[in-house]
């Protein structure tokens, strides 16, 4: 261990030894060990990861910030909440307790919104249970030439959802609005990861996922359909005629109720994520030819 200078004496130094961080979060089965542990030092620390490696020793209070970090992980708290931020699209958007975490699976929204969008065309388009926004934000910046109603009921939601409009400069190309009627434009689009987990297997989720995300976000009822089936009633009086409704989805009885025909919509494709799953249903309004 090196000495420390004749300035820190007063303070006792440490080896910084991330071999010793990266095995305790592999006891506890943690995925990613090594990366997991350079974010969460450099984090802890807020030096860069190259700066991680470099570092030679440790003060009692450096010490204490990265056992806080490392004890949150192990305890089974999100990586994305401790760091505070989620990639989603290649961005990185503010998270925390009280938002649903963005998944790479989700990012198939925003593939079907490109197959039915050209990048230049003018649309609004409303997000239903926007969190923290990435959707939403990810398509405005895709589509420099739309708008968009993101509806969020929750306030912790809002604010982040907030946080991340302004973070990439989009506040002025967005209202967030509690409730799907309250539109008071036709949108070309409804988009929408709804809460999709069925009630019975909400316990039954990863513990960094039920003890810590919102419920809220998660659970869609005893098939967990119900807010498609709410989102469907009142998208009628907000989409326009030649409109879609573009919809997440997490199991294939959910799929296939999605696709099966309706008096208003008529099922138009399915989007794959990169696991070969039907992750996103494209649904079109029906328009009455009398």
């Amino acid at each position: 261990m090196m000495l420390c200078s004749s300035l820190n004496r007063h303070k006792s130094c440490k080896t910084l030894k991330v071999r010793d961080y990266v095995k305790r979060l592999e006891h506890e089965d943690i995925q990613n060990a090594r990366q997991e542990s350079l974010w969460l030092i450099s984090h802890a620390l807020d030096i860069s990861h190259s700066a991680v490696l470099a570092k030679d020793t440790l003060s009692d209070d450096e010490c204490a910030k990265i056992e806080g970090v490392i004890a949150r992980r192990i305890e089974g708290e999100p990586l994305q909440y401790i760091l505070g931020e989620a990639d989603f699209y290649g961005r990185d958007f503010h998270v925390g307790r009280g938002v649903l975490i963005p998944r790479h699976d989700t990012e198939t929204l925003i593939e079907a919104m490109k197959y039915f969008a050209k990048p230049d065309e003018s649309f609004c388009f409303a997000d239903w249970g926007t969190g923290s926004g990435c959707i939403a934000i990810t398509i405005m910046l895709e589509f420099p030439n739309s708008f968009a109603y993101m509806i969020e009921q929750s306030t912790e939601a809002i604010q982040f959802s907030r946080m991340n409009l302004e973070r990439y400069n989009v506040i002025h190309r967005a209202n967030i609005l509690s409730r799907l009627e309250d539109v008071n434009r036709k949108c070309k689009f409804i988009l929408s990861n709804p809460p999709y987990i069925p009630s019975s297997e909400i316990d039954e989720l990863m513990k960094s996922v039920r003890d810590y995300e919102p419920h809220i976000a998660l659970d869609g009822g005893q098939d967990g359909m119900n807010f498609y089936r709410l989102i469907m009633k009142h998208s009628l009086n907000v989409l326009d005629d030649d409109g879609y409704l573009i919809f997440e989805t997490g199991n294939m009885n959910q799929v296939h109720a999605l696709e099966s025909v309706s008096d208003d919509f008529m099922f138009v494709r399915e989007f794959h994520d990169s696991n070969d799953f039907p992750r996103c249903i494209a649904l079109k309004r029906r328009v009455n030819e009398w």
